[in-house]
């Protein structure tokens, strides 16, 4: 069985956190990405793909993999991959759907509206599909 892929931010922390000194630690990351062990580019796509298969939309990705030190630029690369060529209205209809038949019935906007912004949808795609709720 195989560890969590890290990021190599992730694995750098990791071996100035246990003591290597800076030079070993450079050294470890480059012969890491060189056999594949790490890359930012590939964890991002994949950590994108996993979010997005259990119903997140982008601004829930982008913040996850912020949150794990990954530059800009490939964040938004992967995001935009994890759509698989659909829009995020199709993926927040898709959340909802999978939703409500875990459910059985249909919700009410207020309802559905939390779960789509808890999700990480743009209030934008959310307006588009779900009514806004009563006093909102």
């Amino acid at each position: 069985m195989g560890r969590a892929a890290r990021t190599e931010a992730q694995l750098e922390a990791y071996l100035e956190r246990i003591g290597y000194s800076a030079g070993v630690v450079a050294a470890t990351v480059v012969r890491c990405r060189e056999l594949g062990y790490v890359g930012d580019a590939t964890y991002a796509r994949e950590r994108a793909r996993g979010l997005r298969a259990r119903g997140a939309g982008s601004l829930r990705i982008v913040a996850d993999l912020e949150a794990r030190g990954l530059p800009e630029a490939l964040i938004f690369a992967a995001v935009e991959e994890s759509r698989a060529g659909e829009s995020e209205h199709d993926w927040a209809r898709r959340a909802l759907a999978t939703l409500g038949r875990r459910r059985g019935a249909r919700m009410a906007p207020a309802k559905a509206w939390r779960f789509l912004l808890a999700r990480g949808f743009s209030e934008e795609t959310i307006r588009a599909l779900v009514p806004e709720p009563e006093g909102a």
